[in-house]
Parts: C-alpha cells; structure tokens; sequence
C-alpha cells in the first residue's frame, strides 16, 4: 500500500499491524533466499569458467588423410548386355575421338568383346579375335633369313593402337568403367569367372602384362611357316601375350603400361 493511501482521519481506527513472524517462518524465509542466492552464483560462476570450445589447431600436412581414389558410380541405367552396344560406344566416344578408338567400339558385342579380351590377356592368351579392330596393317619384318632381327620398323604398326589407348584420360576412363562396371561383371560371369568381379580380371591382365621382362635389344626372330618365333629360349617360353608385347615395341610397351598403372591407381586396385 503506497503513503498517501494511509487513513488520515484519526477518529478512524488503524488496523493494528500483522503479528511478527515466528522463529521458524523466519528461518524457512532465509533458507529459501540462501538456497536462490546460491543457484544464481552457481549459475553464474558456471557460466563464467566454462571454457568456450577452442578452435581446431591446423592439421599439418602429413596429418591430412587422402580421399580415396575411386570415383562413386555416377546414377544411370543401364540397359541389358544384349542392348548395351550403342550405350557403351556413346560413352567411350566422348573421352576420345582417335580413328581407332571408333573402330574399337565398332566392335559387335562390345562388352562381351572387351571382357573377353581383359579375361584372355590376364590368361596369357593373345587376344586376336576380340580385339581383331586394333590388328595393325603391314606385317612384321625382320633384318635377315630365316633368322633375323626385328627391324625396329615393324614396331611402328602399333604407334596408332597406343596413341588411341594414350588419348583417354586414365581418370575420365575410370569414371567410365565404375559407372558401367555391373556390365562387365555380367559379361564375366558369363565366361565362368567367380565371382563376377572385373576388378580382378583388370589386376590379373595388368599383371601379366607387367611381367613380361624389359629388353634392351631388339629380339632376333625364327621364321616359322606362317609365324615368327623368338630365338632367345627364355622369350621362348614366355606367355603368348607377353611374347606379343615384346613385338610391339619398348616405346609403345612404356606408354601402355604407364597408362594401365595410372587407371589401376584412380581404381584404387592393389598390383601385385
């Protein structure tokens, strides 16, 4: 009640005051006040120690993890093995325009061609038939009869088949080939693979590829009827795939390989 509402008349009785309050009120009312006080400066002093969260300290450079190589498959569908022709072809052609490549995707039944071919390199077979669009034109020479060396000429017919493989980006190539991978998987499992996994058809062909040994010199060749064959027992008995790739050429087996190696690295596959 504010002063000035206070009765002024005298003759009027005031209204005694209120009892004073007992011990034990008095008590509770200064507990209660205690235990406020003490929230309020807990909360408080909390507020006031509580460190707030530290900035993150740079990670050095050899802290930094490194992300995977291999690409997520992008979202697509695909059509059925039988179906996949014009599909694939489309797809290989926007990496690369070389004349060979078109050849290459010329090929009826691509996926199946192309699977084969990976299955029977890793193998050790010479891949002919499958890869029939990327026969060279001319035939090999030697320096000599019936025995001679490989003139280094010949190696020149496959400068066109390497410089088509060379002219796709490894990384673009394995874009490609994860977004379209259950295709080759299909295609393998066809051909009695287990599993059905072309990761391991592409690791076991590069393998094979990459043991064939590195020569220095050209080799020196046996005329057969209707073939060369190496002089050199060892070359002899080389895989036919790996005897193959020494005709190509060290140059053109340099670029192939350094090619394989990189799409191998942006697949994230372990080489033996």
């Amino acid at each position: 009640m504010a002063f000035e509402d206070l009765p002024l008349d005298p003759s009027r009785p005031v209204a005694p005051p209120p009892p004073p309050r007992t011990s034990a009120t008095r008590w509770i009312v200064v507990i209660a006040a205690a235990m406020a006080g003490g929230a309020l400066l807990t909360f408080w002093w909390m507020s006031r120690v509580q460190p707030s969260p530290a900035a993150p300290v740079p990670t050095v450079a050899t802290d930094v993890p490194t992300s995977a190589n291999r690409p997520d498959r992008q979202p697509m569908n695909l059509p059925g093995l039988d179906g996949a022709d014009t599909f694939l072809a489309e797809l290989v052609m926007a990496l690369s325009r070389h004349p060979v490549i078109a050849r290459l995707v010329a090929t009826p039944d691509l996926v199946r061609a192309v699977a084969l071919a990976i299955v029977q390199i890793g193998d050790g077979k010479t891949p002919a038939s499958p890869l029939a669009a990327l026969q060279p034109s001319g035939r090999l020479q030697v320096i000599g009869a019936p025995t001679g060396t490989l003139n280094p000429a010949s190696y020149e017919r496959w400068d066109a088949a390497t410089a088509a493989l060379v002219s796709v980006d490894a990384a673009a190539a394995a874009q490609l080939y994860v977004n379209v991978k259950p295709l080759f998987d299909e295609a393998v499992v066809e051909l009695g693979q287990p599993g059905g996994d072309f990761d391991l058809t592409i690791v076991t062909a590069i393998g094979t590829l990459a043991a064939t040994p590195d020569i220095s010199d050209d080799p020196v060749l046996l005329r057969r009827p209707g073939y060369f064959e190496h002089e050199d027992p060892t070359l002899r008995a080389l895989l036919p795939v790996q005897k193959q790739f020494l005709l190509i050429g060290p140059d053109n087996r340099r670029q192939i390989m350094d090619w394989l190696r990189q799409l191998a690295t942006n697949l994230d596959l372990r080489l033996n």
